[in-house]
């Protein structure tokens, strides 16, 4: 049977991204490129920002609010369902409360009013599970990284010892002699990868909007972001072992695999504001413009445990000598020898703020025949100025504590480095070809987030590489979005009904391959391969959204 090194480390882990804060945790967590809200909304692709009328434009075009002549109130929910297998035990069909709200019409004269709204709503879930497994690593390892970064690194990563290339050389994964200098050598095989990742990124928002001869729209939203995420992955690498440039036995050859844990929660604050103009008396024809700020997020990650065990086959650790005793058969409660790491509670806390982009907002629109209404936006958002940062506390003259922040400048500066600015186009159509019953249809379309060849580089003079425990990153492609709806009302009630297909490919690397073949220190892996091929990951999902409301 074939004996297994085994390590378990059970801390931070993002879902499309390495197992530690950084660049792709934080654009995963925060980057809202999706449509979520009311059915009318989401099966008009999200595109209302000048025409209006529908609840959660509030924001996208706080102005659209002010589109409401009579006061509303809308709940709703919604299930998605993601194309891809999903892990063992994992379900491929989630369900999630997506929205509810209402809006306050006090009405100034015929045509002119003042509107109030809250609303709560999905922005973002993380219900989904991926495999990426590589059958093709032609001989690169994870295993090689980890080495590079602790020989170029040793200070600073066994001043944090709870670090995973620390734990990773301690338990012998590396650099493994004999006493009389006998080598032994990995190539890897395969590699798998599997994550299951919860939780949800919800927007509680505070409108208020008005309506001037019913041809300027304006409109102001202070929204507040409530997240809340959890993620757990698998990763092993399945090894060919020689020893002195013997092979070693099928049964004696040690992979090994390391189980990670991360739980991230945390609230936001941003403002958005934005306006509505008809510029040709008694004419729909309008067009529409908003801002949003940054949301300013303050985070932390908790429960985090770190847990390492390990069998070492009959090359076990001798404890009297604090050593590796080569070919010593030692009986350990898992295997013939064994190695075993625990870490405190509070080792993997973590306080961060997480600053996202600006984003700007375009929009036209038209009626036809008070039947056929249509909508076309633009948005940019700058994706490459998200910036990160910890909370620092210091006193003033009175002893009073004051927070600061206190800028990561290597992560931001790589984050600038490896992500760009996203365009989001988004066309939406409504039709009313009776008077009870509507008709939707919606495209959006976001380009990829992330540089061709972006790479997460984790020897960056960065705080959160000390919290890393895992090498693993996604760069995520082009979105795109097909949506379809119906809509029945009737007395002032409504119920309406959508459907979303999001499109989407990434490629997940399980670790960084740069180390592979650059120093003496890696000379223990062999490889046939210089570069590391990436795994394609369907990030396709299916969505179904339905949404009661009143008029009153």
């Amino acid at each position: 049977m074939k004996k297994i090194l085994s390590l378990a480390v059970l801390t931070l882990a993002g879902i499309t991204t390495a197992s530690a804060q950084d660049t792709y945790s934080n654009d995963l967590m925060t980057n809202t490129s999706d449509i979520n809200g009311t059915a009318r909304y989401v099966g008009m692709g999200g595109a209302t920002g000048a025409l209006g009328g529908d609840i959660s434009g509030i924001s996208n075009n706080p102005a659209g609010i002010a589109g409401f002549n009579r006061s509303w109130a809308s709940i709703g929910m919604g299930t998605t369902i993601q194309a891809a297998q999903p892990a063992d035990e994992d379900a491929r069909a989630h369900y999630s409360f997506d929205q509810i709200g209402f809006v306050v019409v006090l009405p100034k004269s015929e045509d002119d009013r003042l509107n109030f709204a809250i609303n709560l709503q999905k922005k973002l879930h993380f219900n989904r599970s991926l495999i990426a497994n590589n059958y093709g690593v032609g001989g690169l390892s994870q295993a090689a990284q980890l080495a590079g970064l602790m020989a170029d690194f040793y200070d600073g990563y066994t001043e944090q010892k709870y670090s995973l290339p620390n734990v990773a050389y301690s338990s012998g994964l590396y650099d493994i002699f004999d006493g009389a200098g006998g080598r032994l050598q990995f190539r890897t095989d395969n590699t798998s990868y599997l994550r299951s990742t919860s939780g949800n990124l919800y927007g509680l928002d505070f409108n208020v909007s008005g309506a001037v001869d019913n041809r300027f729209f304006w409109g102001a939203t202070f929204g507040v972001d409530f997240l809340r995420y959890t993620a757990t992955t698998s990763y092993l690498e399945e090894r060919t072992g020689f020893y002195n440039d013997q092979p070693i036995a099928a049964y004696d050859i040690q992979d090994y695999w390391l189980d990670t844990y991360r739980k991230v929660t945390g609230t936001g604050f941003n403002f958005k504001a934005g306006a509505i103009i008809c510029p040709i008396e008694e004419n729909p024809f309008r067009f529409g413009i908003a801002i949003e700020t940054p949301t300013w997020y303050s985070l932390k990650q908790k429960d985090v445990d770190m847990t390492f065990n390990s069998t070492w086959n009959n090359y076990g650790w001798d404890e009297a000598s604090s050593s590796y005793a080569y070919n010593d058969y030692k009986q350990g409660p898992i295997g013939n020898g064994y190695y075993n790491y625990t870490n405190r509670p509070d080792d993997g806390y973590l306080e961060f703020n997480v600053r996202t982009p600006w984003k700007f907002r375009v929009s036209l629109a038209d009626v036809h025949a008070g039947i056929v209404a249509w909508d076309v936006e633009y948005e940019y958002s700058m994706n490459n100025y998200t910036t990160m940062g910890y909370p620092t506390r210091e006193s003033n003259r009175w002893e009073d504590q004051s927070i600061t922040t206190d800028q990561d400048k290597a992560m931001n500066k790589m984050t600038k480095n490896i992500t760009q600015g996203v365009h989001n186009v988004r066309v939406g159509l409504e039709v009313l070809p009776t008077e009870h019953l509507a008709i939707r249809a919606g495209y959006n379309f976001y380009s990829k987030p992330f540089k061709n060849n972006a790479r997460f580089d984790q020897t960056i003079d960065s705080y959160a590489m000390y919290k890393v425990s895992g090498t693993d990153y996604m760069n995520l492609g082009a979105t795109n979005i097909i949506t379809f709806g119906l809509g029945y009302h009737i007395k002032g009630f409504y119920a309406n009904l959508a459907y979303k297909y999001r499109m989407q490919k990434g490629d997940f690397y399980a670790f960084d391959d740069s180390y592979q073949n650059t120093a003496n220190h890696e000379a223990q892996f062999i490889t046939e391969a210089n570069t590391l091929r990436s795994v394609t990951c369907n990030l396709d999902r299916h969505d179904i959204t339905l949404t009661l409301g009143y008029e009153f």
